[in-house]
Formats: structure tokens, sequence, C-alpha cells
């Protein structure tokens, strides 16, 4: 988080074509991966050091890599890893026993951590007591399940809050800005989208035709 900035957002992508042109914005944080995202684009594990390079030099703070692995020793072996690449590195691990764990160890390391994966307030508790600088709550995969995800990511942020923990709701899996500012309004100020999603921040016909009478009155005073 950059100090006054009320509210962070993020790109959920490691598409560098989709991702370097919005954040030359200055508007994103920073982008945020998992294995899977990695895999639509084309990318693997092995394409991190890459990744954290143009990345960095596209002038993302922070950079999100999701460790792998069966147990906690393996998860916290390569979360080190993944940190070793600078201090943009934020590192990502799910949300079960051998993932808390982990994130426990990194964090008492001083590694900033993300607890992905979240669906449920107790893991919420479990992510302050590890320490866990973020969580991910998966919005539109909680209302594909059938619950009502805003009510779940809220409960989430307000046992955050109440409790005084120092984790903070990073919100995934957006489909549509409208859910993020229902959220905003009550207090949820980190977002990861997908580019397609963050694009639709800036879409709004008015604006559009504003900009347009604005372009077309400043034109009459030019000479040819």
């Amino acid at each position: 988080m950059q100090g006054w900035v009320a509210v962070d957002l993020y790109l959920d992508t490691a598409d560098r074509a989709a991702a370097e042109p919005l954040l030359a914005t200055g508007l994103f944080a920073g982008m945020t991966t998992n294995p899977t995202i990695l895999r639509r684009a084309g990318r693997t594990v092995a394409d991190i050091p890459d990744i954290h390079r143009w990345a960095s030099e596209a002038g993302a703070r922070e950079i999100f890599f999701q460790a792998w692995g069966a147990d906690a020793a393996t998860l916290i072996a390569r979360g080190r890893q993944l940190r070793e690449l600078g201090e943009r590195v934020v590192v990502k691990v799910v949300a079960n026993a051998a993932g808390s764990a982990a994130c426990a160890r990194l964090a008492a390391d001083g590694t900033p951590t993300l607890l992905t994966a979240v669906y449920s307030p107790g893991q919420a508790m479990v992510a302050a007591a590890a320490g866990a600088t973020y969580i991910a709550p998966y919005l539109g995969r909680l209302e594909d399940a059938g619950r009502d995800g805003e009510a779940a990511v809220l409960e989430m942020h307000e046992v955050l809050r109440a409790t005084d923990a120092r984790t903070r709701v990073l919100l995934a899996s957006i489909r549509d800005v409208a859910s993020m500012v229902r959220l905003a309004r009550r207090g949820v100020d980190a977002f990861t989208m997908a580019p397609s999603v963050a694009e639709q921040l800036f879409a709004d016909p008015m604006t559009d035709e504003a900009a347009e009478a604005f372009e077309a009155a400043a034109a009459e005073g030019l000479v040819p």
C-alpha cells in the first residue's frame, strides 16, 4: 500500500501485452499471479523471474507469486526463493493447513504474504493469526457455489477490522465494477482484477461524449 492512497488496484494477469499499458497509467499498484494465471498466459513457474523483471520495469510496486508444494516445508522453501527475486515480491500460499503454516513462518521471517483461495471468515481469522499481509477471497467463485459472496467478504473484512489485524482483504475473482463499488462503500480497499475488468473502470459513454466535446471546442481556436 502506498501511504496516502485510499484504494489499491491490482491486475490479475501474467499477460505482458495486457498488463504493461495499464501499469503505465500509474493507477495500478501491481500484479497478482498464480500457476493457473501463468498457464493462461502461456507461461510456467520457470518464467517467474522474467515476469518479475518486466513487471518491475513497467512500474509494478508489488508482484504476487504463488509458492507451490504439498507440504509446509516445501512451500516455505519456495516462498523464500520467490522473495529473493526482490523487495516487490509478495508470496502467495493457499489457505489450507500446509499453506497457513507456511504463511506463518514466512511472515515471521518478514516476508509479505497473501493467503489465497479464502472462502470463509474462519480462514480470515487463521490468516490474521499467521500474520498474513493480505487474504484473497474469490468473490466470483463464492457466488458460483451458491453463497452470498459479498456478504462473506464483508464478514471477513469486519473480522479483520474488529480484531485490529494487520491483514487486509485483497478481493479477487471480480467480474464487474459494480461489485467493487458496493464493497468499497463498506470499507474494502484492495482489489485485483483481470485486465478486461480493469478497462471497465474507464468506460462510460457520457465521459466519452464529454471528452469529444471538449476536444472539439478546443480545436475551434486552433490554426490549421
